[in-house]
């Protein structure tokens, strides 16, 4: 009984320290080189690369360093893209798979009109609009599979 205790505990630990990344780690951004990132214990980064022609950003990469993995930081940086998008009215291109995949999890009205691209994120049904009460229970980005044509 106690090892499933054990089990449990660290489990919830988990899961609560994924959904609160936004509140242990601040996201700054350096518009002149294109990127959003998170400094961390070790002095390294995580980061997420992007390209800005005019009003269109085109979202290259996250990269977060493996000890990192699993804290919620791509998602954390995903979601100040996103908002940074809305907020400045920019469109986004999405070349970074894990932003494809994290657009699909959390796809509303709001994210659909700052879409363009690539071809094969824009198809399928529209969306709903997110209800606030279940924002922490949105699938896994990672859950998604993407397939390109």
């Amino acid at each position: 009984m106690n090892y499933v205790n054990t089990i449990s505990s660290f489990i919830l630990k988990q899961t609560k320290r994924n959904q609160y990344a936004r509140f242990l780690y601040t996201v700054h951004h350096n518009e002149k080189r294109g990127l959003f990132y998170v400094k961390l214990d070790d002095n390294s980064r995580a980061v997420l690369h992007y390209i800005a022609e005019g009003k269109v950003l085109d979202m290259q990469t996250i990269a977060v360093p493996y000890r990192y993995t699993g804290r919620g930081l791509a998602r954390l940086l995903a979601e100040t893209a996103f908002t940074h998008a809305i907020v400045n009215h920019y469109y986004m291109y999405l070349t970074c798979e894990y932003m494809q995949k994290y657009y699909l999890a959390i796809k509303n009205p709001d994210l659909e009109e700052r879409i363009v691209g690539p071809p094969h994120i824009l198809e399928g049904p529209d969306s709903e609009p997110l209800d606030p009460d279940i924002i922490y229970e949105l699938p896994d980005p990672e859950d998604f599979l993407i397939y390109s044509s």
